[in-house]
């Protein structure tokens, strides 16, 4: 890949990277242009990110921000070195740093004490991760190396038991702070380590050859998923459903990286994972009689009911917390005995809390009888959670649970098709046993896309002839989700 010369600066957002695996963070120095394009999902994990960390800054209303950009990262150093330098030091938002040729924004920098500081990472998840630790271990790393006097650490995150009253957050309530002092202290001697490691591998001529495994996508999938896996066989061994660790290395020590691959007397797989292999190897449909035995047990008039749903990181209902899941649309598709189908929804108008109406008008719906088909206990746990929340729509939410029948444990258990590509998914699952339909020709084709565009619903700033649009594609997306259950109990039921 050419040869590299000077060593690049290295920022907090690749020491993570290379914490993950080190052909990633090589790959962001020198051959950017190779990672994933950014999708609209993670986009919005991005911006919301952004919007929580703006507003932890209420924690501290005397703070001011440091206006430089990573972009004008000189221009940062000075005003932050400006700002500390004050006779009364105030907290500073997005201070920057530099030491030992890495570069930090720190997300609040809070005076405690005489000439001491706090160093506060913001995350918008709602519980402390690990990662979060090293994350704010290589900032006191930079900190203390460029000689601030940083007594203390602290991440903050959404506080998941906050109960939103209302009118205007409280955000000592909102956000939660836990003191991580003793653990960022604790891993200097690995932040070490890993810089030296991380530099080695950026001094070499080439990526370093590390295999695609876990750590594509944990913690976060990487932004060179595509390029890292775009020589793998069609059937690769990682699409055995549920594959240990430590099956897939040996398979990989005995040379195996497709199904297709897998000798015929190797001893080491599931049943299912055994199915899939032959599925693979005899290019065959699976298919035991028993899943048109269990289809049999459906009552008619049939219900093939789908949620959508959104869990906005800040509530914006009364009564909801951060990430609080909150269902505004379903889909009904009612299959009568005569074979007479016939179709239901409801979207919420973005005016309100959509719960209660959408309860009322799903148990409206749903009536007094017949089974209800769904795929994946999602739905289930949806409504327990109206159930909760709405006592007024409690008695007729719960009476639909026993009538619910879930399609994908039949699918896994009793059928499989390589297509699948040790996927159960109905996305997966749909052209694979009904050809010809699928999802590619709508605008909004899988639940986050959905949410998103609930969002933008919602949105004050959004015109009406988008929401018009938008609305649209989410009725026609949900309809196909339940739609395609349909087409998938006819088909499995020949």
């Amino acid at each position: 890949m050419g040869n590299v010369q000077k060593l690049p600066i290295l920022s907090k957002s690749r020491f993570m990277a290379g914490i993950q695996c080190e052909k990633r963070l090589y790959l962001d120095c020198y051959h950017r242009d190779l990672a994933d394009p950014v999708g609209v999902s993670q986009q919005a994990l991005f911006d919301t990110g952004t919007d929580v960390g703006i507003l932890a800054r209420q924690l501290f209303p005397d703070g001011i921000l440091i206006e430089a950009d990573f972009m004008h990262f000189p221009k940062a150093l000075s005003l932050t070195k400006d700002a500390m330098s004050r006779k009364m030091p105030i907290p500073l938002f997005e201070a920057a740093f530099q030491y030992d040729d890495v570069r930090t924004k720190v997300d609040i920098l809070q005076p405690i004490g005489i000439n001491s500081l706090s160093l506060m990472e913001v995350k918008s998840s709602n519980s402390l991760k690990e990662e979060y630790i090293l994350d704010a271990a290589i900032q006191y790393y930079i900190l203390i190396g460029a000689g601030i006097k940083v007594t203390q650490v602290c991440l903050a995150h959404l506080n998941k038991e906050y109960v939103y009253p209302g009118g205007e957050y409280n955000f000592k309530q909102l956000f939660t702070v836990d003191d991580i002092t003793r653990e960022t202290q604790a891993l200097q001697p690995e932040i070490e380590n890993s810089l030296k490691s991380m530099r080695l591998c950026l001094a070499e001529s080439d990526s370093p050859l590390i295999k695609a495994g876990k750590q594509c996508t944990k913690p976060n999938r990487c932004s060179f998923y595509g390029y890292c896996h775009q020589n793998e066989p069609v059937h690769h061994i990682s699409q055995l459903p549920r594959i240990s660790e430590k099956l897939l290395q040996r398979l990989e020590a005995i040379g195996v990286n497709d199904i297709l691959e897998i000798p015929a007397d190797f001893s080491e797989l599931n049943e299912i994972q055994q199915r899939v292999r032959d599925c693979v190897v005899n290019n065959t449909l699976y298919l035991d009689k028993e899943i048109k035995k269990e289809l049999s047990k459906l009552v008619y008039p049939v219900h093939f009911l789908d949620f959508e749903t959104f869990n906005p990181a800040l509530p914006l209902y009364i009564g909801t917390r951060p990430y609080e899941v909150i269902p505004f649309q379903w889909s009904d598709h009612i299959l009568d005995k005569d074979g007479t189908l016939h179709h239901e929804e409801f979207l919420h108008d973005g005016i309100g809390d959509p719960r209660p109406a959408f309860a009322k008008s799903l148990v409206n719906a749903l009536g007094k009888s017949g089974s209800i088909v769904v795929y994946s206990g999602y739905e289930q746990g949806r409504i327990k959670s109206l159930a909760d929340a709405l006592p007024q729509f409690s008695g007729d939410l719960l009476a639909v649970l026993p009538r619910i029948f879930d399609l994908l444990p039949q699918v896994r258990k009793f059928c499989y098709h390589p297509e699948f590509h040790g996927s159960f998914s109905i996305k997966d699952v749909l052209p694979a046993l009904v050809p010809g339909m699928n999802y590619k020709d709508l605008e909004i084709n899988e639940g986050g896309l959905a949410s998103l565009a609930y969002f933008e619903i919602i949105s004050p700033k959004t015109t009406l002839d988008k929401c018009k649009e938008l609305r649209t594609n989410l009725l026609k997306y949900c309809e196909r989700d339940t739609e395609a259950m349909v087409r998938l109990v006819e088909a499995l039921s020949k």
